[in-house]
């Protein structure tokens, strides 16, 4: 196994829920998700073999749209750091605004007690020690002048603490600007890579469309489609049988009816209605959406599969256990990998157009033991008032 599967499998393991077993059962489920890794892994390139016998511009879209995917996620992490760091810079000249006004009022603090030493004369202690009329006030001058030169020192020795902090802080902020300005250049190369991968996009669906051109063409594709969907999907519970799930949460099926929507959008396809006239119904729903709205984990759960699939785009099937599983497909970038627990409600995914879509939305499935039902009657509400 390669230096990356090894390294990603140890993430993986790290995301695994915490047991109270020992070592023993840690590297149980080490030994576990490995397997499971090195088994997904043999899956996905059947998947891919069959997937490279389709045509050539079916084989250029899925790199493409792959190639989106991964600039969407790095242009998403970039977002993040620069927002990230604007938060830290911001705290950095709050600090310095802060360090300034103390050091502003250790200076004044200063100088007006100068300006009473000078008003006193710089003789005075000479002259209390030749006033021999009162040696006992003489002493007790003396002994405050020395409390007055210390705590002047101390003072000082603020002055210079202050102004070292404040030098610090102003070096923290020129780094920050630095970084900044490095990211805000790393997102303009990635937008810039984006566009250039739409609209490499663009010309290999018109020559899709062109192989596309008679309904039954169209209708064969579609067939061909949910057949491949099928088989995966029963691979995927065969494969996950040996490794139950371990949620912590309510029972999936207690959740019927209670489940938050996905995303937010409109409906524009329903579970059981006619997909044209090609004689098929859905199979799950159609949110349409803005490209970009986030996707979100409809419960807890393992991924399952997260990769480029012909006729639903960039997919993500999570696995809540009990045999269901939810689809989430056409999306524009996907931001888990197998193997990877995720919790209710948590981002796994940006819905876009993939898969060949003309327009945005995500392709939403609900299935149990590899049969779909229907996310209507799982789900609370309309999508368009999802929390």
């Amino acid at each position: 196994m390669s230096r990356f599967w090894s390294v990603f499998l140890l993430s993986c393991f790290l995301l695994l829920p915490a047991s109270g077993n020992g070592a023993g059962d840690a590297a149980e489920k080490a030994a576990e998700l490995e397997a499971l890794r090195a088994r997904m892994y043999t899956l996905q390139k059947e998947l891919e073999s069959n997937q490279s016998r389709k045509s050539s511009a079916e084989r250029k879209l899925r790199d493409v749209e792959k190639k989106i995917s991964k600039t969407s996620y790095e242009l998403r992490r970039i977002g993040s750091a620069l927002e990230a760091n604007r938060r830290q810079l911001a705290d950095l000249k709050d600090r310095q605004n802060e360090q300034a006004l103390v050091l502003q009022k250790q200076r004044r603090h200063i100088a007006s007690e100068a300006r009473v030493a000078y008003a006193m004369g710089r003789q005075q202690q000479v002259k209390l020690l030749l006033n021999q009329e009162q040696p006992s006030v003489a002493g007790r001058m003396l002994t405050y002048f020395g409390y007055f030169s210390r705590a002047r020192m101390v003072q000082i020795d603020s002055i210079h603490a202050t102004m070292e902090a404040l030098r610090e802080t102003e070096a923290s902020i020129q780094g920050k600007t630095r970084i900044l300005g490095g990211l805000h250049d790393r997102r303009q190369s990635a937008s810039e890579r984006l566009r250039e991968k739409k609209q490499a996009r663009k010309q290999v669906l018109v020559q899709i469309n062109s192989e596309l051109q008679n309904q039954s063409g169209e209708l064969r594709r579609l067939g061909e489609n949910e057949k491949q969907l099928q088989k995966l999907l029963a691979s995927l519970q065969e494969l996950l049988a040996d490794i139950p799930a371990e949620l912590s949460q309510q029972p999936f099926r207690s959740l019927k009816g209670k489940l938050h929507w996905p995303a937010r959008g409109r409906l524009t396809a329903r579970f059981g209605n006619r997909r044209g006239s090609s004689g098929l119904v859905w199979q799950g729903v159609m949110i349409s959406a803005p490209e970009g709205t986030r996707v979100r984990a409809v419960s807890q759960g393992r991924v399952a599969f997260a990769d480029w699939m012909r006729g639903f785009g960039l997919l993500l099937i999570i696995d809540h256990g009990e045999g269901y599983m939810s689809l989430y497909g056409h999306n524009q970038a996907l931001y888990k990998e197998v193997g990877e627990w995720v919790d209710t409600g948590e981002v796994v995914a940006t819905l876009g157009t993939s898969g060949g879509q003309t327009r945005s939305g995500l392709y939403f499935e609900l299935r149990h033991n590899g049969r779909p039902v229907n996310p209507v009657r799982w789900c609370a509400g309309e999508p368009a008032s999802r929390s």
